[in-house]
């Protein structure tokens, strides 16, 4: 017995040096899946596993990359049940074992890699010190946070020295926020004229039912819990307003009736934090109009949205104390009737789900000299564009955040400035990340 496990942990250093032994000193790979053996984190590599097959085999172009996380066996484990789903053999993937309490781990890490795809959260306890490691290492980051704390924090802690580093710290790279950014990229090139403003209504759809994981609960949590934090923040990095725009758009009430769509609309501003700093970079740096931008859940009937706002309210509360919040996090089965679980959904479920983001853009069909020039008239034009995919927490997720690794590695020198802690709509306005989601399965389009 003894023995055998001896020979195992042989074999097993033996696998993990034949790995490394492909990496050449001073080399990096190109992606670092970190975090490979979380539920997210097992979809991203098998995302990964695809990309890295089609630029094999149809642009010609070899990817290196490893998966990095605590435990080889886990490791080893994700590249099993990747193999099983994919078909693929992904002998040729590096291991590094990394952990987020681990400084010197994370810096070794970094150093062997030219992104880091960081799926470890709940970011704001674990975020910081993988973003600190990959600036001091030369590494750029994407990450899927949805948290305006941490986003907006290393935005106000770390942009001038990953900007000297000449590193790219992309955050919200997943459901939270590329839709909405990408989708305004969209609307902007594609609009003739000027935009005033947008809203965006998403949907779900789906012939079986899901729960979320909890991972995703655990987020949001913190970011109620951490409410407080984020006007000190936005202090620093804001001192200075945007100017108020002249045709204001309408605010609206807990349950409204968009028109144009024929849905009924819940405000869930997730994205908005992310946009406002997209549109200030537009207006500070490119002297462009910024966009006025609202955010909500679309909805069949207005009995579903009064379900929903009892939903979100009692959610809310649940995080809003620390009692509750202790109770929601040790029994989120119970406290959520299965709406969150620790297993998330199965596979199939979540084959059977898809999402659709449609923004509803005014503005008008001619546009001013500058972004601070205000129109004497309403506006008289507008769009549609509908950025589409699979199950947004995982499916779209995975795509979206490699999709967005990948334009960092490529595409470099399309990004603005030599680096920064910079949003997906600064990140990404002049690249080619949509035609990368779209070649893996999305859709953003320009609908009548």
């Amino acid at each position: 017995m003894f023995a055998s496990s001896l020979n195992l942990a042989r074999g097993s250093t033996r696998i993990l040096a034949t790995r490394m032994a492909s990496l050449a000193p001073g080399q990096r790979y190109d992606l670092v899946v970190f975090g490979a053996t979380g539920f997210t984190g097992q979809y991203v590599v098998e995302e990964v596993a695809r990309v890295a097959e089609k630029e094999r085999t149809e642009r010609k172009t070899p990817l290196t990359w490893a998966i990095a996380g605590r435990s080889e066996k886990k490791l080893q484990s994700s590249l099993v049940e990747a193999r099983k789903e994919l078909g693929l053999s992904l002998d040729d993937v590096g291991i590094i074992l990394a952990d987020v309490k681990d400084n010197d781990s994370l810096k070794d890490m970094a150093a062997k890699s030219s992104v880091v795809i960081n799926c470890v959260g709940p970011y704001q306890l674990f975020g910081e010190p993988v973003v600190q490691a990959c600036i001091e290492n030369g590494a750029s980051h994407v990450d899927i946070s949805g948290e305006p704390q941490f986003l907006e924090g290393m935005q106000a802690k770390y942009h001038k020295a990953a900007e000297e580093a000449g590193v790219h710290i992309v955050g919200a790279c997943g459901y939270d926020s590329i839709p909405a950014e990408m989708g305004l990229v969209h609307m902007i090139k594609n609009f003739k004229g000027e935009l005033n403003s947008a809203e965006m209504f998403v949907r779900t759809k789906s012939s079986k039912t899901t729960s979320v994981h909890t991972g995703t609960m655990e987020s949001a949590a913190l970011a109620v819990a951490n409410r407080n934090e984020i006007t000190r923040i936005r202090r620093e990095l804001f001192p200075i307003p945007l100017p108020k725009p002249k045709h204001k758009i309408k605010k609206k009430g807990v349950l409204h009736k968009n028109e144009e769509l024929g849905v009924w609309g819940v405000p869930l501003p997730t994205d908005e934090p992310v946009v406002y700093r997209t549109q200030r970079y537009r207006y500070e740096v490119l002297g462009q109009r910024p966009l006025q931008f609202q955010q909500f859940i679309g909805l069949r009937s207005p009995f579903q949205g009064v379900g929903l706002l009892i939903g979100m309210a009692y959610f809310t509360f649940l995080c809003f104390f620390s009692w509750t919040r202790k109770l929601l996090l040790k029994y989120p089965e119970v406290m959520t009737a299965g709406v969150f679980s620790r297993a998330g959904s199965d596979r199939e479920s979540l084959k059977a789900l898809r999402f659709t983001a449609t923004l509803v853009g005014h503005g008008w069909s001619e546009s001013l000299l500058d972004g601070s020039d205000q129109h004497t008239e309403p506006p008289n034009a507008s769009i549609k564009v509908k950025v589409s995919g699979p199950d947004p927490g995982y499916g779209a997720t995975s795509l979206m955040m490699v999709a967005s690794a990948m334009t960092i590695l490529r595409e470099k020198s399309s990004i603005p400035g030599k680096g920064g802690v910079l949003t997906p709509g600064v990140a990404f306005m002049n690249t080619g990340l949509i035609k990368r989601m779209e070649d893996q399965g999305m859709t953003v389009e320009v609908v009548e």
